[in-house]
């Protein structure tokens, strides 16, 4: 695994978000994942481009519920899971971690 991979495994795995749910809903839309794993990885390692993102499905509020998600990073397309860690009402915690 290349310097840049392991870097980018270490930022994403130690990043937990909250975000309320949306009405009765029992999902976290994939496109706010998706503009989350972009977020969390510009901030933690500006130093990378990043482009196209992808999270195949929505993210149920469950703990251990998974989305798998698709990013290029330096024109590489590299995969990541968001991992469902807490829900808490209407309040979803949840990691990425590198895949």
């Amino acid at each position: 695994m290349s310097s840049a991979r392991r870097s980018l495994a270490a930022v994403a795995a130690g990043s937990v978000l909250v975000l309320g749910l949306a009405g009765c809903s029992k999902e976290v839309d994939n496109g706010q994942v998706e503009k989350q794993l972009k977020s969390v990885l510009q901030q933690k390692a500006p130093d990378h481009k990043y482009g196209k993102v992808e999270c195949h499905d929505d993210l149920k509020a469950e703990v251990g519920a998974k989305s798998d998600c698709d990013i290029e990073v330096d024109g590489t397309k590299q995969k990541f899971d968001a991992k469902v860690t807490k829900v808490d009402g209407d309040k979803v915690s949840y990691d990425f971690v590198k895949g």
